[in-house]
Parts: structure tokens; C-alpha cells; sequence
């Protein structure tokens, strides 16, 4: 029988009390709770709501915002104005505004106080303070004032932009806010599907801008996932859950506009133009033997007139009998205006103000009309940024008053090229007849290398790069006669002097150069030492001349012209038969 100790202690068991039980279910209930606020807060939506006035940048009294074709045009700090303001109920857009992103068309002279647009067939005019404008000589007048001024800037109203830009637009206030669309701008409409928020942010938490109904109409910007830019039939701009928008559709803002149509006078078939340096009454009478020795010409650019003063005067060398004679040959006569002659004259004053380019025009159409001319050559050159404006605006109104007269209108351009780009050959070819290429001068007489005068890769690149703005049918292609002869002294010092094709050959005649064709360049290059100078050539000749021609030939151009008369030879003209 075994022996079992009943008395064996017994194991103690540990309680926690009940206290320290309720203790940590409180501290749980706590925590959870805790957590449950912020998980609230961080995910449900926020009902603060923002003042949309802070949106919008506001720098100047009377400013207003502007928004264009969904997006808003922040105003630049550096400028003493906005680019809106609203004046007894009128909204009025700053100009430069308008000419950046609307219509580049509007040209103001603040010499005259005087702002000036042209249309494909008229010309408007309005003056600051004043609510009455031209069209050509009609007097018109609105309810208000349509150019007025806010510090340093000129503001036109939108009553007479909608005149003759085609947009539209819906003014707000409280913030003061202009929403502009032009014609033709696609944009995404939807509509609110129930109760929903724009918000500054594309977050729920963002502060709310607006509350929106159901159905209201919605423009959607931009998608960024979970939510969408937009903005609210009220004017209002922020941001949207996508699942509060119904599928967007496109949307096409309307043209109210009538289409602009630019009519051009063609001469119908390829054009051979020779330009006729004329410095005086006598050369004039020598037109005979000129157009003798050009075989096959259409037209002749006799250079007659030039800027003679700062208020649009011309001097003139135009002579009737030199326009009987050509007239009987069949040849057109297109008389050159050009800038160069006069140091006196500034011609970006002349362009710039309005009563002087108004004189510049009348002068040059007097002149047309009374010798018969066929066509007017526009030869403005070394013309500086400040003048883009009215030089373009220049082109525009000679060129309508041109049209009623039947009169054609070319128009002469550097190769193209980021300085010259301010001629603004887009805008020339809608109103000019002819735009030509002036392919020479690549090296000139001021050039610090030497070089070609017209080698036919630069040639046929500023072809390219013209057409890039001009249609072919409207392009002529300006080719040289002449070429240059290069002198490097010891010294590195560079010269040169301009030698006509008969005139090159006889050079290196009388000093026993030799040359070689260079198919890189498209001519012929002669180099050779002339005691401590060393002397190259690049040869203008009938050989150099025909790669050019076959340019003009293979981009289907206009046709071609040629500086110039008196550099020329019997071997040109027969190479110029072949294409012309």
C-alpha cells in the first residue's frame, strides 16, 4: 500500500484584479476610439469652404482675371496693369493679352494715340477716350469708350474686339473674372451626376470652392486619375472626383465670324523678273537696250522710289515713257519702294505712326495710278524689332488698297532666319501677291569671312524654310548675278568687291586664275595669291545660275528675279529660256 502525502501544498492562483481589468478595456476603447477619430478625420471629407478669391492673383485696382480656353493667364509682376479691367460694367482686354493669344492683328501707335486693324478687304480705326471708329472712311460708334488706358497699359474693349475676333466670353464678378474660348476650341463638357464639391485640391480634404448640384454643367480640363480640373457653369475652377461626373463629350466653341477671304492677283504662268538699278531720270532711257538684252522677261522692278522723309514722303524717279516702252514689249513694271537711300529717314517712324504709314501708302498707290504700273516691290530691309508691327501693318494696308486698284503687290525677304522673322511672312503671304526670296548675300560686303554669295545648299534650305510659311504658287526665287571677289591680307583683314558675271570672267582672265567646280557649294571656286593677299572666288556664272533654277524648278515655285540688270550675261539669260 503506498503512502500518499494528503497534505501536499496546493498551488496558488494569481487573480488580476478586477479593476485592472476595466483599467485596460478602457485604455483599448480609448485607443480604438482614438483611432476611429483620426481615421474619420483623415478620410471623410472636409466642409471647409475657401473664398475663390484667392484663386486668382489681384495686383492693380479694377483688375480682373482672365481665363482663356480653360486656362488661367497669371499676370506677369513686372507690369504695372493686369490684362483686364472692368470699367462701368465694360470688361476691356490689355493688348498684348489680345495679340498673344487671340489676334495678333491689332497694331496701336502711342504716338498718335491710335489702335488700327486691317480685315482681308478693310481697315479699322479707333483713338483712345473715344467710342466712335472708321471702317476705311465710314464713321461707326459703340456704347463705350474702346481704347482706354490703366497705368502703362492699352486696354481694348470686348464690344469691339467680337467686332473682328471671333471668340466668346462670360464676365463674373466677386472675384472680378473673365472666361474667354475662341472659336474653333475643343473642349470636354460633362455634367454633375449628384451633390458633389469643386475643391482647391485634388484631394477630399482640400478646402471647397463650390458646391454643385446635380446636373449642373461641368467643362472638364484635365483628368489626373481619381479626379478631374474643371470648371463650373459659374465660373468657378478646381477640382472634382471623377465619380461624381458624368461621361465628358466634346464640345466645339462655334465661329460667329464670317470667313476671311484673301484674294491674290496671279500673273498665270512662271514669272521672270529682272530688277533695273535706276539712280537717275537719264538711266531710264536706256530701257530699250534693257529689255533688248533680257530675253524672255515678264517683268521689270525699276528701284524708283525711296523713303524720303520721316512723314511717309517718297522721292520718285518714275518715268511714263519707260513704262509705254515696256508695256508695248509685253512686260510688266514693278516699281521699288525702298528704305536704304536717305540717312535722314528713320524708317521704324515712318512704319510705326499712323498718319505716315496712311502718307507712305497713298504716295506709293498715287505713284501706281498715275505712271500705269502693274505692281508695287517692297524692298524694306535692316529693319528693327521695334518696327515689326507697323511694318506687317504696313503690308496689310498697301496691300487692300493695292487690290482695289488692281494692282499687284510683291514683297522682297531675307532667307529665313531667326532675326528675320519679324517680317512675319505667314502674315505677308495672305495679303501680298508675291513674296520673294532674296537668295544672295549668304556672305556680304560687311562679312568678317569669306565666303559664297548664293551657294546652293543655302539656297534651296532658305527655299525650304520659306515654304514653310508661303505657299509655293506665291513664292519667287531671287537669284544673283553677281558674286564676290575676297581679298585676306597677311593681316587676317577681310574685303571685298561685288563683279558681275561678265565682269568675273574677265578678272581671272586678266590674272590667270584657275578653277574648279565644287559640287558642295554649286559653283565654280578659284583661290591664288596676288602678292601677300591671298584671293578666293566664288564663281557666279550661267553654270551656278542653272542649280538654282533647278531649285525654283523642283519646289514648283512662282517663278524667278534677278539682281541684277547690268550684271548679267547673253549666257545667263539663255540658261534663264530653258526654266522661264
Amino acid at each position: 500500500m503506498s503512502y500518499r502525502n494528503n497534505n501536499r501544498r496546493r498551488r496558488k492562483r494569481y487573480r488580476v484584479p478586477r479593476g485592472y481589468i476595466y483599467i485596460a478595456a478602457g485604455l483599448f476603447c480609448l485607443i480604438a476610439l482614438i483611432f476611429g477619430i483620426y481615421l474619420i478625420r483623415k478620410y471623410t471629407p472636409t466642409r471647409e469652404h475657401a473664398d475663390i478669391s484667392e484663386y486668382f492673383s489681384y495686383a492693380h485696382e479694377n483688375e480682373a482675371a482672365v481665363i482663356i480656353n480653360s486656362e488661367y493667364i497669371e499676370p506677369t509682376v513686372d507690369l504695372d496693369h493686369g490684362y483686364a479691367t472692368v470699367l462701368d460694367g465694360q470688361v476691356y482686354l490689355e493688348i498684348g493679352l489680345v495679340k498673344e493669344f487671340l489676334d495678333d492683328g491689332y497694331v496701336y501707335d502711342p504716338t498718335e494715340i491710335t489702335l488700327r486693324y486691317a480685315t482681308d478687304t478693310e481697315i479699322y480705326t479707333a483713338t483712345m477716350g473715344s467710342n466712335s471708329y472708321l471702317v476705311d472712311k465710314s464713321n461707326n460708334t459703340l456704347d463705350s469708350n474702346i481704347v482706354v488706358a490703366q497705368g502703362n497699359g492699352v486696354f481694348i474693349s470686348v464690344e469691339y474686339l467680337q467686332l473682328l475676333t471671333d471668340f466668346q466670353y462670360t464676365y463674373f464678378d466677386n472675384p472680378d473674372r473673365v472666361f474667354i474660348e475662341t472659336a474653333g476650341y475643343e473642349k470636354q463638357t460633362a455634367t454633375a451626376k449628384g451633390k458633389a464639391q469643386i475643391r482647391v485640391l485634388n484631394g477630399p480634404k482640400s478646402p471647397i470652392l463650390e458646391d454643385v448640384t446635380k446636373g449642373e454643367a461641368i467643362t472638364v480640363v484635365r483628368d489626373t486619375g481619381k479626379w478631374s480640373f474643371v470648371i463650373s457653369e459659374n465660373g468657378v475652377m478646381g477640382y472634382m472626383k471623377n465619380n461624381k461626373i458624368s461621361a465628358p463629350t466634346t464640345q466645339v466653341v462655334p465661329e460667329n465670324l464670317a470667313a476671311r477671304t484673301y484674294n491674290h492677283i496671279s500673273v498665270d504662268k512662271d514669272i521672270s523678273l529682272v530688277w533695273h538699278q535706276v539712280t537717275s531720270q537719264a538711266a531710264n532711257e536706256d530701257i530699250a537696250n534693257v529689255l533688248n538684252s533680257s530675253n524672255g522677261i515678264d517683268v521689270i522692278s525699276p528701284t524708283w522710289f525711296y523713303l524720303n522723309d520721316n512723314n511717309g514722303g517718297i522721292a520718285s524717279l518714275a518715268n511714263s515713257s519707260y513704262v509705254n516702252t515696256c508695256h508695248a514689249a509685253g512686260v510688266q513694271v514693278w516699281g521699288l519702294i525702298s528704305n536704304l537711300e536717305a540717312d535722314n529717314v528713320d524708317t521704324t517712324t515712318v512704319l510705326n505712326t499712323t498718319s505716315s504709314r496712311d502718307a507712305l501708302v497713298n504716295n506709293l498707290i498715287a505713284q501706281a495710278i498715275t505712271y500705269g504700273l502693274d505692281g508695287i516691290n517692297i524692298d524694306i530691309e535692316q529693319l528693327s524689332a521695334d518696327a515689326a508691327d507697323g511694318y506687317i501693318q504696313f503690308i496689310r494696308e498697301l496691300s487692300i488698297k493695292c487690290e482695289k486698284n488692281d494692282i499687284i503687290l510683291s514683297i522682297d525677304n531675307y532667307v529665313p532666319t531667326a532675326s528675320s522673322a519679324i517680317y512675319n511672312r505667314e502674315e505677308q503671304a495672305k495679303y501680298g501677291d508675291y513674296v520673294i526670296i532674296m537668295g544672295y548675300d549668304e556672305h556680304y560686303a560687311g562679312s568678317q569671312e569669306a565666303g559664297s554669295v548664293a551657294s546652293v545648299g543655302w539656297v534651296e534650305q532658305g527655299v525650304k524654310d520659306t515654304l514653310e510659311e508661303v505657299p509655293a504658287e506665291q513664292v519667287i526665287l531671287g537669284m544673283p548675278f553677281y558674286c564676290r571677289v575676297w581679298e585676306i591680307a597677311s593681316d587676317g583683314t577681310v574685303s571685298s568687291s561685288a563683279y558681275g558675271m561678265d565682269a568675273i570672267q574677265s578678272y581671272m582672265s586678266t590674272n590667270n586664275a584657275q578653277a574648279s567646280w565644287n559640287e558642295e557649294y554649286g559653283q565654280y571656286y578659284s583661290e591664288f595669291v596676288k602678292g601677300d593677299t591671298t584671293v578666293k572666288i566664288w564663281v557666279e556664272d550661267e553654270t551656278s545660275l542653272e542649280e538654282k533654277l533647278k531649285v525654283m524648278d523642283k519646289y514648283g515655285l512662282a517663278g524667278g528675279a534677278f539682281w541684277k540688270k547690268g550684271f548679267d550675261s547673253t549666257g545667263a539669260w539663255n540658261v534663264i529660256a530653258k526654266y522661264l
